[in-house]
């Protein structure tokens, strides 16, 4: 029996697990006829292959970017009882285990998940430069900071005008649920001056204040969002200052309570909302893995059927979220903001993050946030509606499709400034007027929802795929 748990990329804490009872040979990789399928941009389609020779096992690396055992590259070596693999320099670690006890030992070598030249943007998942955060290494225990901490419970329908102090609460993980306590001092000596958290039992090392209930561990690269830990489990707390008025107020208290009670297997999940002091913050768990933009620097572009693909699933989470009442928007859709997860998810290869602060709000506040390229002419005028989420999604497969920023097909034409995608060389008629009715400068010339766009993207790649070859008889 060999049992194979793919380990947290910060915290080297257990993920997920594969047990063998039978098999002689184990495959790992990117491709989705492995044993163990990972979704990484550094992780080659067949990476590794473990074999079983007699009563022993090896590791034989296949990947272009190599196979690290226990902080080692090897081309081929012996297995033990609780060894690292690595796959790549900076790709996801595997704990082996060559007993029946499944359960993960403490892992034995330093695990080097993040390279040493980048931070990890927890949110998106993938890994990209970032300023360091700044701020003392020493915590202050919940409830003592000046600008104190409130819970008063979940909100309900009729708290809707107390906007002062408020609580939502989602389904949380065991861990969270749990009596609230600081990190344990860790006693082990083997952690290295840049780590944040112990290797051997997952403890944070520094903690540089303190968010309700939540360690904050460092800033991330957006403005105000935060790695959390709290109770043996990472978060990510993204804060938003909503000064601007009541009704702002009580929009995100709403659409918070929204997010929290959802389910979709695009949509990361969100576990609480809380105050803090003068800010409110949403608390959601963290997505590794990389993004469509990643994607397409690493591969290059997709055809009209690839991207019909990835796009499918957004639509259906699009759908579910423009039903809401109120609906919810999300006003970022991007390429950098598609990931594809390391961790495959339920009926999905990709899920949507970048729910920033204009994601949980209505079109009340006449704020433009968003992206220009990505963003639909309502959206900058600071009256977004459903239809602007559709907008983005045209100039999200133009990117997909061409590996350019949708602005480079905008021109003046008869009437107006817009994307013209007939601009593109190549590309199918059929994807021409998707894109264009997807961006027309009006949002009532767009498609009605998101379920009709994804009916047409469907259409389109049914057309486009290739029909199978004809054998001929004998």
């Amino acid at each position: 029996m060999i049992t194979l748990t793919l380990l947290h990329p910060v915290q080297a804490t257990p993920v997920q697990s594969w047990t063998f009872d039978s098999e002689a040979v184990i495959r790992i990789g990117r491709a989705v006829d492995n044993h163990v399928v990972l979704y990484s941009a550094v992780v080659s389609r067949h990476h590794v292959e473990l074999r079983r020779n007699g009563l022993q096992w090896e590791v034989v690396n296949l990947g272009t970017n190599g196979t690290y055992l226990d902080g080692k590259r090897v081309q081929q070596a012996p297995l033990l009882d609780g060894g690292i693999l690595r796959l790549a320099r900076s790709g996801p670690n595997i704990q082996v285990r060559l007993s029946a006890d499944h359960q993960p030992m403490p892992p034995n070598a330093r695990m080097a998940t993040i390279p040493e030249t980048a931070r990890t943007d927890v949110e998106k998942g993938t890994y990209s430069g970032e300023e360091e955060a700044v701020g003392t290494d020493n915590a202050e225990p919940p409830g003592t900071a000046a600008t104190g901490m409130s819970y008063q419970g979940i909100i309900t329908e009729e708290d809707d005008d107390e906007e002062e102090n408020f609580a939502v609460q989602g389904e949380l993980p065991a861990q969270l649920l749990a009596e609230w306590r600081a990190p344990p001092d860790c006693s082990h000596s083997r952690a290295e001056a840049d780590d944040i958290f112990c290797i051997e039992c997952g403890v944070p090392l520094k903690v540089w204040k303190t968010l309700g209930n939540y360690q904050i561990i460092k800033a991330l690269g957006q403005s105000n969002t935060y790695l959390g830990w709290r109770n043996g489990q990472t978060a990510v707390v993204k804060g938003h200052s909503l000064a601007a008025s009541k009704r702002e107020i009580r929009a995100f208290q709403r659409q918070v309570r929204q997010l929290c009670q959802m389910s979709h297997p695009v949509l990361p999940k969100f576990w609480e909302g809380f105050q803090y002091g003068t800010d409110s913050y949403l608390v959601s768990e963290m997505v590794y893995g990389h993004s469509l933009k990643q994607w397409i620097n690493d591969h290059g572009v997709m055809n009209v059927v690839e991207a019909s693909r990835w796009l499918i699933p957004i639509c259906d989470l699009l759908t579910l979220l423009h039903q809401q009442d109120p609906p919810i928007l999300h006003l970022h859709i991007r390429p950098s903001n598609l990931i594809h997860p390391y961790v495959s998810r339920e009926a999905t290869n990709v899920v949507l993050v970048g729910w920033g602060k204009a994601s949980v709000l209505t079109s009340e506040s006449g704020t433009f946030i968003g992206t220009v390229g990505y963003s639909a002419p309502e959206q900058q005028e600071g009256k977004p509606e459903p239809a602007s989420d559709l907008y983005g999604l045209g100039a999200t497969i133009v990117y997909l499709l061409t590996g350019n920023e949708p602005d480079t097909y905008f021109r003046w034409g008869a009437r107006e400034y817009r994307l013209y995608a007939e601009d593109i060389p190549h590309l199918d008629p059929l994807m021409v007027d998707l894109i264009n009715c997807l961006t027309h400068p009006d949002p009532r010339e767009r498609y009605p929802n998101a379920a009709a766009v994804k009916q047409r993207l469907e259409q389109i790649a049914t057309i486009a795929m290739p029909a199978p070859p004809v054998s001929s008889a004998l």
